[in-house]
């Protein structure tokens, strides 16, 4: 038909290899354990590890998870393409798709020649994970630039292409929405319901933490917006380079505590963390000329709407898996 394609093809015996690369890690993880049962405790990263990677190396299930997705992103009306599944022509080891064109969402350069903002390519990358993590649960939890392509549309418009479904995570819908409810709280600087979110998540007096963790802003700003009233997370900083020293030095600081604290968060989170931090990458190569926390503000407001109106409080205890 003359359809232009790719096609991803797994290297030979590497499913094979991956279950003794797995089988080895819980090993290794295990003696650990045993040898220092109080210094070491991340057993909980194989649990996580272990059965995401086989589901990885099935291009079968990756193919599913893209249809998900696509489907997802258009009743969203998200400027997002997916590229679709040749299924005829895709196998557990063989992947064949419709080829879309796309620059990495890094390329400044890329970016200006194509005519394009860097404040709406910022908006729209922001837009399509967090109305995944906030609406549809159904989260991509590899957002890196190589797998987040741009390209204009039609309109002249950024319009994002989506790759590599492999890594995906269905969020719990009480996990969701109380996850929901800290980036409303957080956007609104009410401190009171980040409290009381962050305690349905697990945690407790190091919400301050968390809040800025997820963030990657100083949680002193929040107490200043919440006198001031302001949405906007710049209006009282310091400016972007200001704030990631900062956030640098809390991090050395808190080094143990970041690290207990990953210990309590509901292992839905950990994947929050790795998408979130891809997102904050991109971010930062363009600039950040957007404010992100509005933009996952107002999905996660609107999350909280609709379960609202559907009779869901999305307020409980402790989400730990």
């Amino acid at each position: 038909t003359g359809e232009k394609l790719a096609i991803k093809i797994q290297h030979r015996g590497l499913r094979e290899t991956s279950r003794g690369d797995i089988m080895a890690l819980q090993l290794v993880v295990k003696a650990l354990e045993r040898m220092f049962p109080k210094e070491f405790c991340y057993g909980w990263i194989m649990e996580e590890i272990a059965p995401q990677l086989p589901k990885e190396l099935d291009f079968r299930n990756e193919g599913k998870n893209s249809e998900r997705a696509a489907r997802h992103l258009a009743e969203a009306k998200i400027n997002c393409v997916v590229p679709k599944v040749h299924w005829d022509c895709t196998t557990e080891r063989v992947m064949t798709m419709t080829f879309e064109e796309g620059f990495r969402s890094t390329d400044v350069d890329a970016i200006q020649q194509a005519g394009l903002k860097k404040h709406d390519v910022a908006k729209l990358i922001y837009s399509v994970f967090n109305s995944q993590a906030l609406l549809s649960g159904f989260v991509h939890c590899d957002p890196h630039p190589a797998n987040v392509l741009l390209r204009p549309d039609r309109n002249g418009k950024p319009q994002l292409v989506l790759v590599d479904h492999g890594l995906y995570k269905q969020l719990d819908d009480d996990f969701r929405l109380n996850y929901a409810r800290l980036w409303k709280a957080l956007m609104l600087a009410d401190i009171p319901q980040i409290k009381s979110a962050c305690s349905s998540l697990g945690i407790g007096k190091m919400y301050p933490l968390l809040a800025a963790m997820l963030t990657s802003r100083p949680f002193d700003e929040i107490v200043e917006r919440s006198h001031s009233g302001a949405l906007d997370a710049s209006s009282g900083g310091s400016g972007a380079g200001g704030d990631k020293a900062m956030i640098r030095g809390y991090a050395q600081k808190f080094i143990a505590d970041i690290i207990a604290l990953l210990d309590d968060v509901p292992r839905q989170m950990l994947l929050l963390f790795k998408m979130n931090d891809c997102l904050r990458h991109i971010d930062h190569a363009l600039d950040s000329p957007t404010n992100t926390l509005i933009t996952a503000g107002s999905y996660a407001a609107r999350a909280v709407h609709e379960a609202e109106m559907r009779g869901e409080s999305g307020d409980t205890s402790n989400n730990k898996v």
